[in-house]
């Protein structure tokens, strides 16, 4: 399904030139808040040099890396995708519409109302999937999740070239947070880790599900998580988490996208 830009949302900053985007408030709830990314070209992935320079900064082998050179340009079309990941109020209200099986870890039919805002987690690829068609929208690629996250620049973080601790929620254990639960944040939790376009949490607290797999039965993880702890893997280029497409865990989510006519 697509959207068109005249389509029953509020639009706000409706320049679509110099790598701004137009954000959409769809007809809801604000948490189903899409942000545009415009169509053009960018830079995905990363050059060797920049690989070996990275390497030797974060102090591990160039081969860590290797997955994501060479860079590469891409020219994509506009696409919308979700300002914040899915979140376990809604992936919770479309269980009730479809019933759809609850979160094993929410210990019952909802989740805890302390976690009503954070990303959710043990979902699956197809879970995700799920979810998306509900919604009427899709998986992004992990061409569109990248551009979203990096710009048309390619910066090595949302917010930049220079990692900031305080950006987004990474290898921190929070004693507030609930015994046995993992040590996620809300979503709009961190607005320092926006990206170019506005899109949040793109680095860290709940690693996402994209559409594509890198081989037979598996899929393609992006952005790191609250467990993470490395810059370098919380980088959006950064391809080091995959795994069977059927596996869930307490650090993955999802977020959603559409076709933008």
């Amino acid at each position: 399904m697509s959207i068109t830009r005249r389509q029953a949302v509020t639009v706000a900053g409706l320049a679509t030139l110099g790598g701004l985007a137009m954000r959409l408030e769809a007809v809801g709830a604000p948490d189903d808040e899409m942000v545009i990314i415009p169509a053009g070209r960018c830079r995905l992935g990363t050059t060797r040099a920049e690989a070996e320079r990275l390497a030797r900064l974060y102090g591990c082998h160039v081969t860590w890396l290797s997955g994501e050179y060479p860079e590469r340009t891409v020219d994509l079309p506009a696409f919308a995708i979700d300002k914040y990941p899915v979140t376990n109020r809604q992936f919770s209200a479309f269980c009730k519409a479809t019933g759809y099986e609850p979160r094993g870890h929410w210990m019952g039919p909802e989740p805890p109302e302390a976690l009503l805002d954070h990303p959710v987690l043990m979902v699956h690829q197809e879970d995700c999937r799920a979810y998306a068609r509900w919604a009427g929208k899709r998986l992004p690629t992990e061409d569109e999740w990248e551009k979203a996250a990096r710009g048309a620049d390619a910066r090595l973080f949302p917010w930049g070239n220079r990692f900031d601790p305080e950006a987004c929620q990474w290898n921190q254990d929070d004693p507030t947070k609930p015994v046995g639960f993992p040590r996620t944040a809300p979503v709009n939790a961190h607005p320092r880790g926006a990206s170019p376009y506005g899109v949040m949490d793109m680095c860290g607290n709940a690693a996402e599900w994209v559409e594509g797999s890198p081989g037979p039965g598996s899929g393609i993880i992006k952005g790191g998580c609250w467990m993470t702890q490395t810059p370098r893997n919380l980088r959006p280029a950064a391809r080091n988490m995959s795994g069977f497409a059927v596996n869930q865990a307490l650090f993955v989510g999802f977020r959603c996208a559409k076709d933008v006519k």
